[in-house]
Parts: structure tokens; C-alpha cells; sequence
């Protein structure tokens, strides 16, 4: 698998660094776990051996059951996320699992409880993570681990978008597109479902509408075959959206400004589509309308407090059953390029999973 950007200098004298590292768990007497590892910008992942290290006093060791799979896993390992990461990179930020260890500081978790754990620089890949206590969060033996895995990134990113940024309504009419996809599901779900508004998906093709219906959209557009401005008008008649959460960019981005209601929220959270959208403020102006940034990963740092709210928000409505990710497919570990594949061409419904326990 390649995904068509070229390597940085260096590389090729980090990887074979990497590779003389990766044998060390092999030599040197300690105990090593199978994990994916990337060693050239735009290569494909290699699967190998690493050595456990010994866990701070505030750490978790994890045995990882199950991984999920983000698109910011993709953007990184292609070299184009937007902070860098240094070689070798140890991609995977969202598992859950098993606890094996614990640090000396670790006070509510022991060995053997079941967690969904986040570890921001990584390593999820992989049949053990180490992860911050405050990063680990645990859940009952009724859980599905599948689920666990999925539920937390895009949930979360989609909870704190619309409570803390958009200030959703009932009253309010949502457009979400990629509304298949992990994040927009996740949107879709908690529109719909939760915050009781009206939501409408936007996604190509006839089972992504079928599963979009499912989660609750009202209304669904087919943007291989519809105009979506043309949709919206009808749908809304000639309101426009109140919220619009889109992680496309590009020109579904610049079509999406001008289906906003006045004083409408655009709330931007990547781009699927390559391109980052020039915002024309002319727009904005005339409709008295805003355009919100939410980048959620960036709230564990800067604002932990809020961050952390969105996780515990999250798993309470999920164990209330008042939320379901949907899992579309699970890649075994040792097919780790495939399933970053399958989810970069957009084959993906839902959530892709990966299983840590399958390495051969």
C-alpha cells in the first residue's frame, strides 16, 4: 500500500535504526509484544517485535484486544497529519482491552479490568499499549469490546462539537456529511438520538443512506446524484441548516457555507477531501452566520477538564444504551495496511476495527 507522498530526509537511516531496535526484544531477554510500526512516511506499516518498557507511576499497561481505526491514523503515517510526528511512529490512539499493570500511582485500576484507553502519541497498533491513568476509563464484562474500541474519538469529538461549540437545540436542523463514515455516524447518532434535533446525512451511494436512515437522519441526500444546495433548499423550505458539521472541506465545504440559515454554525472538523477551504467572510456577514474550528484532541492538553467530559459523557450515554457505534468491518492485526486502506478509499461504513489478538 502507498499513499503517494514521499518520504522526508532521513528516513532510510531511521529505518534501518528502527530495524536494529526492533530485534532487541528478540536479544536482549525482555518481554516484547508484536507491533505496527511505521518507518517511512507514505510506506506501508511493518508488523515486528518491540520491547516493553517499564511504566511510570501514573501509567497503564494494556493488553490490547481491540483497535480503532481514525483517519488521523492515515493522515500520519502518510506524513500529512497537521502536527508532526517523529520516525519511528507507533500509529494507533484508540483501544480497548484488558489492564495487565499498573503503575505505582494508579489507584482505580488493577489487573484485569476491562478499559477503553487513548494514548495520543500512539502505539494502539499493537498486543500492548501503555497508556495515562487518567486516559483509561473503565467499562463492565456487558460491553462490547468492539464497540468500546469505537465509540470514544469520534464520539466524543462529535459531543463536544455540538454541546460546547454549536450549543444544539431540539429546534435545530443539522446537516452532516461523510455521514456514513465513523465521525458523521457518530454525529448522525447524537443528533438524532440524543439531542432530539433533525438531522439530515449527506453520503454517496444507497447503503450509506440505508445505514444513515437507521441512525436516525430524517432526511438523507445522495451526493453522487443530487445537488446538495438544491436538497437542502427543498428541505428546509428556503430556511437553510442551522448546524452543519463537516469533516469533507473542498467544495462540500464552500457548498455547505451557502446552505447556512441565518445565524447559522458551520462547524468544520478536517478534510477528507484533501483541500482546506478559503472561507469567503462576505458570506458569513450577510447571514449574520459563524464558522466554528473543533479539533477535540487538542482540548486533552489545553483544556483536559472539558476533554474529559466529553469521554465520560460519552461512555455514560453508551452504557445507558442511548448510543451505538456501528462497527463495518474488523481487519486482524496482521492486515493492519489493508484495513488503513479500506478506510482512505472510502469503503468504510462506520467504524473500522482492528483485532490486536489475530498477528498471524
Amino acid at each position: 500500500m502507498s499513499f503517494g507522498f514521499l518520504p522526508g530526509a532521513g528516513c532510510r537511516n531511521i529505518a534501518r535504526h528502527y530495524r536494529l531496535l526492533f530485534k532487541l526484544s528478540r536479544t536482549s531477554g525482555h518481554r516484547g509484544y508484536k507491533a505496527a510500526v511505521c518507518t517511512e512516511f507514505g510506506k506501508p506499516l511493518q508488523l515486528g517485535d518491540r520491547e516493553s518498557r517499564k511504566l511510570e507511576d501514573n501509567e497503564v499497561r494494556v493488553a490490547v484486544k481491540r483497535a480503532a481505526v481514525n483517519f488521523g491514523d492515515i493522515l500520519v503515517v502518510r506524513g500529512a497529519y497537521q502536527e508532526h510526528f517523529s520516525l519511528p511512529y507507533f500509529p494507533g490512539i484508540e483501544v480497548a482491552g484488558e489492564v495487565v499493570e499498573t503503575g505505582s500511582k494508579v489507584l482505580r485500576l488493577k489487573p484485569g479490568d476491562r478499559v477503553v484507553a487513548l494514548q495520543q502519541s500512539g502505539g494502539g497498533y499493537a498486543e500492548e499499549m501503555i497508556a495515562e491513568d487518567r486516559m483509561c476509563h473503565s467499562i463492565g464484562k456487558e460491553e462490547k469490546l468492539d464497540e468500546g474500541a469505537a465509540i470514544v474519538a469520534s464520539y466524543g469529538t462529535a459531543q463536544l462539537a455540538f454541546e460546547r461549540t454549536a450549543q444544539i437545540k431540539e429546534t435545530d436542523s443539522v446537516l452532516v456529511t461523510a455521514a456514513a463514515g465513523a465521525l458523521g455516524l457518530a454525529a448522525i447518532d447524537l443528533a438524532a438520538n440524543v439531542y432530539k434535533a433533525t438531522a439530515i446525512g449527506a453520503c454517496g451511494g444507497t447503503e450509506k443512506l440505508k445505514i444513515v436512515s437507521k441512525f436516525g437522519a430524517k432526511f438523507t441526500i445522495d451526493y453522487k446524484k443530487e445537488n446538495l444546495r438544491e436538497r437542502i433548499k427543498e428541505i428546509t423550505k428556503g430556511k437553510g441548516i442551522d448546524i452543519i458539521f463537516d469533516s469533507v472541506g473542498g467544495e462540500m465545504f464552500e457548498d455547505c457555507l451557502k446552505c447556512l440559515a441565518y445565524e447559522g454554525k458551520l462547524l468544520t472538523l478536517g478534510y477528507a477531501s484533501g483541500k482546506v477551504p478559503n472561507i469567503p467572510a462576505n458570506v458569513l456577514l450577510l447571514k449574520n452566520a459563524s464558522v466554528h474550528g473543533v479539533y477535540w484532541g487538542s482540548y486533552f492538553e489545553k483544556m483536559p477538564e472539558v476533554f474529559q467530559h466529553s469521554v465520560t459523557t460519552i461512555l455514560k450515554l453508551w452504557k445507558e444504551g442511548k448510543i451505538t457505534p456501528h462497527v463495518g468491518k474488523i481487519f486482524p492485526l496482521s492486515q493492519i495496511n489493508d484495513a488503513l486502506e479500506f478506510v482512505s478509499s472510502r469503503q468504510s461504513i462506520g467504524k473500522v476495527i482492528v483485532d490486536c489478538t489475530k498477528i498471524g
